[in-house]
């Protein structure tokens, strides 16, 4: 092992012995390049269409033997509408030579950007292009480099190649921008070192709309967790529109992404979709202040939705020609500007009155949809030829390392002020909910004040009650008085609606129940007293209520309101049907009698445990009530609650247990 150490110690210092001996590598500038060649400058060109040769039917103008010395030379970094042809659609011939040394490897062309669609020929033979040609009816405009091949092997000689491009530019367009190339970076060279420079020329490009990109996935993002929101409470529907407005603003906002950087979809295609987006964050937008600042929308707003609605199929009337590209562009914007003057009208007025909401929107509203307005005004300004602002106002600002443009920096104040305005509605929501649970909490103790408790049983009489709210609180209600006579009343009854109202309705006539018994238990004269009590304080709803006495020798009397009948023994006891309570003034209630003995229960249940509803549908039913109703009340309470309750769930059985004939024996 020793040796072995020894030995390559020995090699690793004669490596480092030579190294320190070996000379740096030498660069030269000159011998050393790659060999790439701008082909930035003046090109041939002719407008119109090449003729085909009479022979081969091939186009004349590629062909590299064509003489193109007559044809004027155009810059290769500006549009051919800046260079004395204006406005000038359809087929434009480009042509230009490319001088390729002896013993060059494979040679590449990179070619910029070109307005609409071309063709690319190397000494007569197509090698690839861009777009569609007519009759392609939908032009395609991709703003990436492209690359195609000039000299596929290697030569032991010099070669002259002769390039032509062949460029049609859609009629669409050509008023408002120019056909053919536009842009600088135009090489020729070796394939690897121009698949480099594609990339960077796209990495350039895709660095232009960082800020887009970045606020797609924000609002994206932002719009989910507010969508999530309104799942959770969804009758602040604010939540929803907000919810909407933010994804339509980053779907538009991917759409731009895909169409700059992807050239996709083609663009007659994306303004449609683009127009649909916008019409839904302005419904959106009209439907959020409409709801928080409680403005009904009226005729004029439904105008204004069905103007918006219609906006999108404005923006393409240009592609069948209906109509020119500025003009379709005016009649979209003219369909949305009724929703927008609609929503500053009611944020003025709002404000004006003092509405805090308003007055906090108003500005960052003003600045988003304000300056969205104004920008493509000026666009389509641009597209009549009356000003010359292609991008509109929205300049891009320099943010190191990069830039935001001015439309992206005011989403992001209308961001900021819309989700600082939700906080502080959510905010205040919250605390009324938690004022209202502590009011609700306040309303459960003191239904379990009125409760029958220990003090309320009498000898003679098994009472179990078992009383299941199906909100925090509910509307029905039980209560058992002794008579002072070795009997007992029961009443039972049910408000309609659930919830505070019916819980204080509930209180009101548990205090009018023990008053009444003050004076009697006659259980005829409880109800049309209570009855008297409640008209007029229904407010629209009803009460439905039973009062039964039972005696101590076991002598039940009922008069009922419109409550279920009670059971005795399993068996449900025929009453008389009567109106609820409340609903008409001097009401006369019957009542039944019959007799108990010994063993005998009676069972009284509200209309929960009959309208207990499973998944199906299906109802728990008066067939299921009656075959348990002889069990004990928290068997009868748990069966109906586990079928399915929707209503509040009360059960009492009384167990008579004659104990005044068991002292007479």
């Amino acid at each position: 092992m020793r040796l072995r150490f020894m030995v390559r110690l020995a090699m690793v210092l004669v490596m480092i012995a030579c190294a320190a001996r070996l000379p740096a590598q030498s660069f030269d500038l000159d011998r050393g390049r790659e060999q790439l060649v701008s082909l930035d400058g003046l090109w041939r060109f002719h407008p119109g269409d090449s003729p085909t040769t009479p022979s081969s039917k091939a186009l004349l103008w590629a062909s590299p033997g064509f003489d193109d010395s007559a044809w004027p030379l155009l810059r290769s970094d500006a549009s051919w509408s800046d260079q004395g042809y204006p406005a000038m659609s359809g087929f434009g011939w480009y042509r230009f030579k490319v001088e390729v040394p002896a013993g060059q490897q494979p040679t590449s062309l990179l070619l910029g950007p070109i307005v609409t669609s071309f063709e690319v020929y190397v000494d007569g033979e197509f090698v690839g292009g861009s777009g569609k040609m007519p009759p392609e009816t939908i032009p395609s405009t991709e703003f990436r480099f492209h690359m195609f091949p000039l000299a596929q092997s290697k030569s032991d000689s010099r070669r002259t190649i002769q390039v032509a491009i062949r460029v049609w530019h859609s009629p669409l367009w050509a008023s408002y921008v120019g056909g053919g190339p536009f842009q600088a970076g135009n090489l020729a060279g070796a394939p690897k070192l121009l698949e480099s420079e594609r990339r960077h020329h796209q990495l350039t490009r895709n660095v232009l709309f960082v800020d887009i990109y970045s606020y797609s996935i924000a609002t994206g993002l932002v719009g989910l967790a507010i969508l999530c929101l309104y799942f959770f409470r969804p009758t602040e529907r604010e939540y929803l529109w907000f919810a909407v407005i933010l994804l339509a603003q980053s779907a538009d906002n991917a759409l731009a992404i895909g169409l700059q950087v992807y050239s996709w979809p083609p663009v007659p295609i994306n303004d449609f979709i683009d127009g649909v987006l916008i019409a839904i964050y302005l419904a959106a937008t009209l439907g959020f202040f409409s709801k928080v600042l409680d403005a009904r929308v009226g005729k004029r707003g439904r105008v204004a939705l069905v103007l918006v609605a219609i906006s999108p199929f404005m923006a393409i009337l240009y592609w069948p020609e209906w109509t020119s590209t500025p003009v379709s562009a005016a009649l979209q914007l003219i369909c949305q500007l009724p929703a927008v003057v609609w929503v500053f009208s009611v944020l003025m007025k709002r404000a004006l009155r003092g509405n805090l909401d308003a007055r906090l929107l108003t500005l960052p509203l003003l600045l988003d949809v304000g300056f969205f307005t104004l920008n493509n005004l000026t666009i389509v300004f641009d597209q009549a030829g009356w000003i010359a602002l292609p991008n509109g106002v929205d300049v891009a600002l320099p943010l190191p390392p990069f830039r935001m443009h001015l439309s992206v920096l005011l989403h992001l104040l209308f961001l900021l002020a819309m989700l600082l305005f939700l906080i502080r509605r959510f905010t205040r929501a919250r605390r009324r909910e938690v004022w209202m649970a502590s009011e609700m909490e306040a309303a459960r103790e003191v239904q379990q004040v009125l409760l029958p408790d220990a003090l309320d049983q009498c000898d003679g009489f098994a009472v179990k009650c078992v009383y299941q709210p199906a909100d925090e609180v509910g509307g029905d209600f039980f209560q058992q008085i002794a008579d002072g006579k070795g009997g007992m009343l029961i009443v039972v009854g049910d408000v309609s609606g659930k919830g505070l109202p019916a819980a204080m309705l509930v209180s009101v006539l548990v205090g009018a129940i023990r008053a009444e018994a003050a004076h009697g238990v006659d259980p005829a004269k409880i109800m049309h007293s209570l009855n008297e009590r409640m008209v007029g304080r229904s407010h629209g709803g009803f009460t439905t209520s039973l009062a039964a006495h039972i005696s101590a020798e076991g002598l039940l009397t009922i008069a009922n309101a419109g409550h279920l009948a009670p059971y005795v023994n399993g068996r449900e006891i025929e009453i008389p049907g009567a109106l609820p309570l409340g609903l008409v003034a001097n009401v006369t209630y019957e009542t039944t009698t019959l007799s108990l003995t010994a063993g005998d229960r009676v069972t009284f249940v509200s209309d929960g445990v009959v309208e207990a509803q499973g998944r199906a549908g299906e109802l728990f039913g008066f067939e299921r009530t009656r075959a348990i109703s002889n069990q004990p009340a928290e068997l009868i309470a748990t069966a109906a609650q586990a079928f399915g309750q929707k209503d509040d769930i009360t059960v009492v059985t009384v167990d008579f247990a004659d104990l005044a004939g068991l002292a007479a024996r």
